[in-house]
């Protein structure tokens, strides 16, 4: 290969992939489209094979531009921590941390984390991508995401992960339902109300949790709607069609139309966790997740491995 293939190269096509549009990856990239497509158009004549089919409708990755896209991801990961490393070893407390987060960690937890992390490493930059654990777990393995605060997920791999707290439900009634002019309630008051449940898939630990002590509370939930996000089945229940018994974290989101009551009989076993890739030798990446776990320490109590 007579020219070399330049970091650029790979953050542009990797966007490009990400986006399958090169109006909305150019958007993201601060740049015009027209030089976009030419670094592309460049990137793959240096590698020797189309990476992208294009059409005036779609953006689609060829098997090659497939597989050159694990590889882009891992190459611009590896030179990332190179250059964080390179710079520490000369007493340069600086580099970048790209972090994902589910939403109750974008909401009640990440923000302080990364100020405390911040009084130590002022200059330390941050990138931070909301998304789900399956999302999340993917960008860890493939360098995209150096940490990420994730759910438990089933099957670990080359995942680090410690759990940082657990919480508990709440019920999510409409507002102007009878029960929400009630402080307290129990499981059973809600007997005979329809509910929109988690969709199995999505929601099979909560759901098994909350079906579990409706059992014992001598009743089977009528359901009348099933979703895959809780902000999601928080609006359903403001839009009337039911209620729901979901995540407490949903109390810190602005939902007009509904009212939160606690449910302390259900217990906590909402869990949230940090997760790194394993063998990622990064000390920026150790040193963010001994900050969270001092932050866990003392607002949440110990943090525990996970069963």
């Amino acid at each position: 290969m007579s020219e070399q293939i330049e970091a650029r190269h790979l953050r542009y096509f990797i966007r490009v992939a990400e986006e399958l549009h090169f109006g909305r990856a150019a958007e993201r990239l601060g740049i015009a489209q027209p030089p976009l497509s030419h670094q592309i158009r460049q990137l793959e004549s240096r590698v020797g094979v189309r990476l992208l089919d294009r059409t005036t409708r779609s953006v689609k990755l060829t098997p090659a531009g497939e597989a050159f896209l694990t590889h882009a991801r891992h190459a611009l990961a590896a030179m990332k921590t190179a250059v964080n490393e390179a710079r520490q070893a000369t007493g340069m407390e600086s580099g970048h941390l790209a972090i994902g987060a589910v939403q109750t960690a974008i909401q009640r937890f990440l923000p302080a984390v990364i100020r405390d992390f911040r009084k130590h490493y002022p200059l330390v930059t941050f990138d931070i991508s909301p998304g789900t654990t399956e999302d999340q777990v993917a960008k860890l393995i493939d360098g995209s995401l150096q940490v990420a605060f994730i759910r438990p997920p089933l099957n670990l791999g080359a995942i680090a992960l410690e759990r940082i707290f657990s919480e508990g439900f709440v019920a999510v009634l409409p507002a102007g339902h009878p029960l929400a002019q009630r402080a307290d309630l129990a499981l059973g008051d809600l007997a005979e109300e329809p509910f929109v449940l988690f969709s199995p898939i999505v929601g099979i630990g909560y759901q098994t949790v909350l079906l579990d002590h409706c059992r014992r509370a001598g009743f089977r939930p009528r359901v009348i709607m099933e979703a895959t996000h809780t902000v999601a089945i928080a609006t359903l229940v403001a839009a009337g069609i039911g209620i729901a018994v979901i995540p407490a974290w949903i109390e810190n989101s602005s939902i007009p139309g509904v009212i939160f009551r606690p449910l302390p009989e259900l217990p906590e076993v909402v869990d949230l966790c940090v997760a790194w890739l394993a063998s990622d030798p990064s000390p920026l990446v150790q040193h963010f997740v001994q900050v969270t776990r001092q932050y866990a320490e003392s607002h949440c109590g110990p943090p525990q491995s996970p069963a």
